[in-house]
């Protein structure tokens, strides 16, 4: 299912509940608007056990809809809801049938469903959790925080009295029988029952994180939790691998890291509709003609419009499976573990690069309206900073992916097109790198040098290889020439030197090839604009006069019968 052609949750944006809201709403009504609005979402797209088992079509479609742009945080309520709860139990909900009221409540969206796995004193070592789970004789698990530093850090545990809906975790947690450490496995644990916690489950409320819609994120506490021997996710025996039942466990957070990054797809096209509309709208005189002229005619303006297009087209090229090998891969239950994984890291990465580099300057475009997040722009930028942290660090991702390629251990998808400027800075980063590890650091991967020397330099390697990935699935899925040209631009700007000292291309030659991508876009840039269906989905204020004024009449209002004199005259008499 295309983005570009889907308006499943156009009637959404015509409804009262994603109408901007007042700022002084209280905090919890705040957060029990996003999952409302998380839940209409998902009673538009009613995905089943399979699309999320078998990641469908539906199950993109949703993390591309254009419906992000109007508020980010229930997006990540449903990533939550179905890729990490209900993905992890599906598999387990079609051996065994208890499980399976469970999962349809968490995919009919009747409760919130959570997904635990970091700990207050392990993020990303969160292989070494602490949380326990012990089997007792008569099979079920004394399910217990053996100390603070070991309380679910992140995961939103608050109750959710005021729209009455109950809280159920898939929780990851260290399973110990007759006192034997036997790996983590996941275990169903309910956290509310939509008015107060569950006996023996300790919340603490976070504070709000800066410019995001409050979810109520949490610190969660089990104190000597009973749970019966049905919930546990997995053998009780122990595994043959405990690294190996750790990333079974939580293999759906790879699916998420993709996931979140396919965010980006709305955010960076509404946000570049949004200042395009503005910059039509907004006009200043010429010093030149004394004329009016929309601001849209400056080059400056058009430069980070076009290239937020070119971005949101070039990513959604990649995201479908049909034109792009990569996500296909990635879909494939079939492929390397190791490299569906890599995949995903390397999308990521790119899609985070290009959420925040446009929402930056699509902003700064706007003015001081860019910094108010009523006008989308701002608002989608400080959001999708948390999902480069969430379900893999863009960082981590890239240290791990770009290690394991420079040692050889297993390959990505080979360019499709090797002679392009894409495909020859991937390979030239990675020879680099490998180069400097045989003939610098004597191939010892594991040594001050090459966490000098290498790691800083993970991030490019992995950020090359995703680009490469949306540049070859821009041109498979048949992406408008003129939009490749620009993207492919954008790439050369990411690192200037190695292309200058590569292939010859100076900073003026780039700055040449940029004007002449944009002039040669630029007269379609309306169709481009219809392209991304976003009008529904801007619901910026300031995209045109009359929006702008309707909206100012919400403002609170001062007035007055003061009267003060500033300057006081002076007395006669007196100079």
């Amino acid at each position: 299912m295309d983005r570009l052609s889907a308006t499943l949750t156009t009637p959404l944006t015509k409804t009262d509940l994603f109408q901007i809201k007042p700022d002084e709403l209280p905090v919890q009504e705040r957060i029990e608007i996003e999952y409302l609005r998380a839940q209409a979402i998902a009673r538009q797209y009613k995905l089943t056990a399979e699309d999320v088992h078998t990641l469908s079509d539906k199950f993109w479609a949703m993390h591309l809809d254009n419906i992000t742009a109007v508020d980010v945080a229930p997006m990540a309520l449903l990533t939550i809801q179905y890729n990490l709860a209900a993905g992890t139990l599906a598999p387990w909900a079609a051996k065994r049938p208890e499980l399976r009221p469970i999962l349809q409540r968490i995919l009919d969206f009747e409760c919130s469903g959570q997904f635990m796995l970091t700990e207050q004193a392990h993020g990303l070592d969160a292989i070494h959790l602490e949380t326990t789970a012990t089997m007792l004789p008569d099979g079920s698990f004394d399910f217990h925080t053996p100390h603070d530093g070991a309380a679910k850090y992140m995961p939103p545990s608050v109750p959710l009295a005021g729209i009455n809906m109950a809280r159920i975790g898939v929780i990851i947690a260290k399973l110990v029988v007759d006192g034997e450490d036997r790996g983590v496995r996941p275990f169903v644990v309910p956290l509310s029952d939509g008015k107060q916690m569950c006996q023996g489950v300790v919340c603490r409320q976070l504070p709000e994180r800066a410019g995001a819609g409050p979810l109520g994120h949490s610190l969660t506490w089990f104190n000597h939790v009973r749970l019966p021997p049905s919930a546990c996710l997995g053998p009780t025996e122990m595994p043959k691998s405990k690294k190996a039942a750790f990333q079974a466990a939580i293999w759906r957070i790879t699916v998420g890291s993709l996931a979140l990054g396919a965010l980006a797809v709305p955010a960076v096209g509404v946000s570049a509709y949004v200042l395009a509309r503005y910059s039509q709208r907004r006009t200043v005189v010429s010093s030149d003609t004394g004329k009016v002229v929309p601001i849209v005619s400056f080059r400056t303006q058009q430069i980070p419009i076009l290239h937020a297009l070119a971005q949101s087209f070039a990513m959604n090229a990649f995201m479908q499976r049909k034109t792009s090998g990569g996500f296909a891969l990635f879909c494939d239950p079939k492929a390397d573990i190791r490299v569906r994984m890599g995949v995903a890291a390397a999308a990521k990465c790119v899609m985070m690069l290009h959420i925040q580099e446009s929402c930056t300057q699509l902003s700064e475009r706007v003015g001081a309206q860019g910094l108010s997040c009523y006008n989308q722009i701002i608002a989608i930028q400080l959001e999708m900073r948390g999902a480069a942290i969430a379900e893999g660090d863009t960082l981590v991702i890239a240290i791990r992916l770009a290690t394991e390629l420079i040692l050889g251990r297993y390959e990505l998808p080979a360019p499709r097109y090797p002679t392009s400027l894409p495909a020859r800075h991937e390979a030239g980063l990675i020879a680099e790198a490998r180069s400097i590890l045989k003939n610098k650091l004597g191939g010892k991967h594991r040594s001050d040098e090459f966490n000098r020397l290498i790691l800083p330099r993970c991030e490019v390697i992995v950020r090359a290889i995703g680009e490469r990935f949306f540049y070859e699935a821009a041109i498979d899925a048949g992406v408008d020439k003129k939009l490749v040209d620009l993207y492919e631009v954008n790439i050369l700007k990411h690192d200037p030197a190695w292309y200058a000292v590569n292939a010859g291309l100076g900073s003026w030659e780039i700055n040449e090839r940029e004007d002449t991508a944009v002039s040669a876009a630029l007269p379609d840039l309306e169709k481009y604009l219809a392209a991304t269906h976003a009008h529904d989905y801007a619901l910026a204020p300031i995209m045109t006069n009359e929006r702008w004024w309707n909206f100012a009449q919400s403002f609170v209002t001062f007035t007055g019968g003061a009267s003060t004199e500033v300057i006081q005259t002076p007395s006669a008499g007196k100079l």
